[in-house]
């Protein structure tokens, strides 16, 4: 991907002096991005190499605990410096550009389309930086707290992605002790454009099957995927999500589920993709603790699992790494390791990807090990 033409596409539009209109949710133009001619375009590139040097303490990056990272709209990355208190602005090589203001151990990271950061951290409460009115100088943005469920203080916001442009889903848990056993109850919340949460789907909470959650992780609308193409969010309505799926009580297999739209009865309503039951991506087998999910734009899935603890006695377990799968839910690489090695994982929690197969880059938030990683797709 061209990113330096993209950035200086994007940079010539924040110094152009564009007139905002009195709207509040303005649609900025977002930096042109070539059609794909081939979205099959990769076939033989089975590859993905580990790209030097690491962003770690050893080459000048003083992470704390990342635990996400999210490849924004604007064609910066953006990353959740968890126990210190920040989000850390970054070009695609990995050049600082620079440190947010305090914001308390941010957990998981989106963009809508005016450019603004909305952010989660396990509280019941959603952040905003504003980076268009601040010139795209992310030190100068305040933080501002744009939703706070007061009526439910024991809810944690986990996991959060936009949709339609600006409105958006937060993946949530309640963490409240339910009497004599210990019981963590799930949502998904839906928030309009103006921050009022329109109520949770419709998900059955705490079930067992297709369309229920169990300790949902993160998730990804389908806006990712058609981003700044011909067909938009608004053509295809729809998200993935991902869970660890396990309480002391009660146990999901489908840890990582699909929900789109089919209109029934003249209205659109959500429903369970029942299409990937017996593909690669509904096979439990391969994830024990998947924690972060992307999409590129040519609907290729990336799932990031935590997998099993250096502690673990139990090396049956799946070992931590990245899987990518096909838009039909096959499997088609995985890179996987415990350890603090240069391709292994420490508890990886965040997976963010360029958008387009050229010199695709999987970038991966290493949490154990405060690093990221970054793997190219290969032809050689």
């Amino acid at each position: 991907m061209k990113i330096y033409k993209l950035k200086l596409a994007f940079l010539w539009l924040i110094a152009g002096g564009l007139f905002l209109s009195s709207c509040s949710h303005d649609k900025y133009p977002l930096p042109s991005i070539p059609n794909v001619e081939d979205r099959y375009s990769n076939i033989g590139k089975t590859v993905y190499n580990l790209v030097y040097p690491i962003w770690d303490s050893h080459n000048g990056y003083n992470f704390g605990h990342p635990a996400d990272i999210y490849f924004g709209v604007d064609n910066f990355l953006y990353v959740c410096d968890t126990d210190n208190n920040r989000i850390i602005m970054l070009d695609a090589g990995g050049a600082i550009q620079g440190y947010s203001q305090f914001i308390p151990h941010p957990e998981a990271i989106t963009q809508d389309d005016s450019l603004n950061l909305l952010i989660v951290n396990k509280t019941n409460k959603i952040f905003k930086i504003d980076l268009y009115h601040n010139n795209h100088l992310i030190a100068n943005a305040p933080i501002d707290t744009v939703f706070e469920q007061r009526s439910e203080p024991t809810r944690q916001f986990t996991g959060i992605t936009v949709h339609n442009g600006f409105e958006y889903y937060v993946t949530v848990v309640d963490v409240a002790d339910s009497g004599s056993n210990y019981l963590e109850f799930s949502f998904i919340y839906d928030f309009n454009a103006n921050h009022n949460l329109k109520g949770p789907l419709p998900l059955y909470v705490n079930g067992t099957g297709l369309f229920s959650a169990i300790l949902p992780t993160a998730i990804v609308s389908y806006r990712e995927r058609y981003l700044d193409i011909s067909k938009t969010s608004e053509d295809s309505p729809g998200f993935w999500f991902t869970q660890t799926g396990r309480t002391s009580l009660l146990y999901n297999s489908f840890k990582i589920q699909d929900v789109t739209t089919r209109r029934m009865e003249g209205q659109d309503m959500l429903v369970p993709n029942t299409g990937f039951i017996g593909t690669d991506i509904y096979n439990s087998d391969y994830f024990w603790n998947p924690e972060d999910i992307a999409l590129d734009r040519q609907g290729f899935i990336f799932v990031i699992d935590a997998g099993r603890s250096m502690s673990d006695p139990d090396t049956t377990l799946p070992a931590p790494g990245f899987y990518r799968f096909s838009p039909t839910g096959a499997i088609l690489q995985k890179v996987t390791g415990l350890g603090t090695g240069d391709k292994q994982f420490n508890n990886p929690k965040g997976i963010a990807v360029s958008p387009f197969l050229e010199d695709q880059t999987v970038y991966i938030a290493d949490t154990g090990n405060n690093r990221i990683l970054m793997f190219r797709l290969s032809t050689q």
